[in-house]
């Protein structure tokens, strides 16, 4: 295998971007974890932007599972360049994120399909330039040699687990406790699975779209967040104000046309007397290959470096100027404080009557009474239910089976089901999905998944609710989503809530 020490992103010797796919399942999450460099494959970068990702997901995710070199921090301007690069130089001209989804596709994907053996290595969708016969360069274009599976570890610092996982994390964790046992990657991954008990059953928990999601919220600090943090809050009077904007009067209300005045206004104007020295406009011709890198084939090192670039959008041409933070912070500040150049920390208070009472009496607190809380009794069973609940494991209950080709509230159907009046999409979903918009379960088909509707109110206790907070929990834990409102799967589900004490926490509290 070729030395990837120059061009590596990831740490010495991550797996080869050219190493062949295995034939097997795995989620987004076993391929970020062990296998990075497959970032720069077409087929994965088509699949993980069509099911929901976006650079910020997919750094918040390679950070959480890999140690990165030098201690540092995957940025998701390294993963827009990364993916960029690879679908430029594939033949998707000018392509990114954002309009991944303009581009004609022969069919479409499905995202329970977690196979990859059909996904092609970058060597074969856009080789590397190589304009000389020595032999390092042209091994850049050749399939890398298996691995030890065992080797997929290196630079992991947490393995995928739970619903993060199928075959491919436990098969690295058997080969780290075993080896003794020499087992190759790709080539003896479908032979390992077998050896482990065959493939794990994929649930909608594993999609692509759900991985992603649960890590929607990852907090990535960058420099405008930074420059903000302060907005809004009131300066007192001991803290200095940029005096360049005292006396000026601003319009407080909060219209859009001077929001972008506002925002436009704190850039200062180019001086017409200085020409400018330094070009700024930046060339985003994918052939050339310059917006990334000076070497074509090699765009790992600088996408590294990156910092802080939009993580759906490539670029602008043209970059603004920063402007003075502290004027603009400033501005805002005063701006949020709605008090001029009246200073708060001080307010003097004229004629006024003498007190009528004596201070100490004005100072003394008044008595506080119990709580209702240290004084209300309990019943036994509930504090029974609260003390159990910490250490309540879901109990698996198989769902029914139902026709794939049943009436379902989908994108095609939700106009029959939604209620009038609805302005937009969303509210029509809302209103078709919703737990309390018939004032219980729907009577009459289509019955609606359980999973998918409304939180309950929490402190609504009735078993209407209970079944609706126990299907969710039974599609978390097991991928289960067949469970509907029709009233025998109700029945049953109230039957296994009683003979297995289960009690949601919103009941435990409602009860106390």
């Amino acid at each position: 295998m070729a030395a990837l020490a120059r061009n590596n992103a990831f740490g010495v010797d991550s797996p080869s971007w050219n190493l062949s796919f295995p034939a097997g399942n795995l989620t987004a999450a076993e391929i970020l974890a062990y296998l990075p460099h497959w970032l720069k494959s077409v087929d994965v970068i088509d699949r993980f932007i069509t099911n929901g990702a976006r650079s910020v997901t997919v750094a918040a995710m390679i950070n959480e599972f890999r140690h990165q070199p030098a201690d540092g921090k995957f940025a998701p301007n390294s993963a827009q360049i990364m993916m960029s690069y690879a679908m430029r130089h594939a033949g998707y001209e000018n392509w990114k994120v954002s309009t991944h989804g303009l581009w004609e596709r022969e069919s479409e994907m499905d995202e329970a399909n977690l196979d990859v053996s059909q996904f092609r290595p970058p060597r074969l969708t856009h080789p590397k330039i190589v304009t000389t016969r020595n032999p390092h360069d042209l091994s850049r274009n050749h399939e890398a040699a298996p691995i030890p599976l065992k080797d997929l570890a290196l630079h992991v610092k947490k393995h995928p687990s739970g619903n993060d996982a199928l075959d491919l994390a436990r098969c690295v964790q058997y080969a780290l406790s075993n080896q003794d046992e020499i087992w190759l990657f790709p080539t003896d991954f479908e032979r390992l699975v077998i050896h482990l008990g065959g493939p794990r059953l994929v649930t909608e928990s594993h999609y692509d779209r759900q991985v992603f999601a649960r890590r929607e919220k990852a907090n990535t600090r960058t420099k405008s967040t930074i420059r903000n943090e302060g907005l809004g809050r009131v300066l007192l009077g001991s803290q200095r104000r940029s005096r360049r904007l005292e006396g000026k009067r601003f319009n407080l209300r909060e219209e859009e046309s001077d929001i972008t005045d506002f925002f436009d206004s704190v850039q200062p104007k180019p001086n017409k007397r200085h020409k400018r020295t330094h070009d700024r406009v930046a060339t985003l011709s994918p052939s050339s290959g310059s917006d990334f890198v000076q070497d074509v084939s090699e765009p790992d090192e600088d996408a590294y470096k990156a910092e802080n670039v939009s993580e759906e959008e490539t670029p602008s041409p043209l970059l603004p100027r920063s402007g003075r933070a502290a004027a603009q912070k400033a501005r805002l500040s005063i701006q949020s404080s709605f008090v001029g150049n009246q200073s708060p920390s001080v307010l003097k208070m004229q004629n006024l009557p003498p007190c009528s009472k004596n201070i100490m009496t004005m100072l003394r607190p008044e008595p506080k009474a119990f709580p209702d809380f240290t004084t209300k009794v309990i019943d036994p069973e509930i504090m029974q239910a609260a003390t159990l609940f910490p250490t309540r494991q879901p109990v698996f209950l198989r769902p029914p089976v139902l026709s794939a080709n049943r009436l379902r509230v989908d994108a095609a159907s939700i106009h029959l089901y939604a209620a009038d009046g609805c302005s937009n999409m969303q509210e029509m979903w809302d209103s078709a999905l919703s737990s309390v918009r018939f004032g219980g379960p729907r009577r009459h088909p289509p019955f609606r998944e359980l999973h998918r509707l409304t939180d309950p109110s929490s402190f609504d206790a009735s078993d209407w609710a209970e079944n609706i907070r126990w299907a969710k929990e039974q599609h978390v834990a097991f991928g289960s989503d067949t469970w509907t409102e029709y009233d025998y799967h109700l029945d049953l589900i109230a039957q296994a809530r009683r003979e297995t004490t289960w009690v949601s926490e919103e009941a435990i509290r409602a009860g106390i």
